[in-house]
């Protein structure tokens, strides 16, 4: 077994060789990010990608999909991502709504918005 590796220490904070990735809209860093989708996509991308990630889009995007619910005092929890909200969207409802074929949702935090009023992608 080899020795535990405790670095950064508070003695060599900077000895870690890919720190200037932190820097996340640094030239180096996105160049990088660059050619490595490029290779990623070289290596995987086309037709046969094209055509999993349509059928995938469809199946994620259906809007009558199940939405998976967490429970937390009187209210139902989601977080719920489609073609309408890409970013998704933090949503609750009360149980008696829910039961309904259409339950009431009620948007707490709206990440696709949020991004527009920030100009940020």
């Amino acid at each position: 077994m080899t020795a535990f590796d405790f670095r950064p220490t508070l003695n060599a904070p900077d000895d870690d060789p890919y720190l200037w990735l932190e820097d996340i809209e640094g030239e180096r860093a996105l160049d990088w990010t660059a050619s490595q989708s490029a290779r990623t996509l070289g290596l995987f991308g086309g037709t046969k990608f094209q055509r999993d990630r349509a059928a995938l889009t469809a199946i994620f995007d259906r809007p009558d999909k199940t939405p998976q619910i967490k429970r937390h005092g009187h209210y139902l929890y989601n977080f719920w991502q489609d073609a309408r909200n890409r970013r998704g969207l933090w949503r609750r409802s009360t149980l008696a709504s829910y039961m309904k074929a259409e339950p009431q949702w009620e948007a707490l935090l709206d990440l696709d918005a949020v991004a527009v009023s920030d100009g940020e992608d």
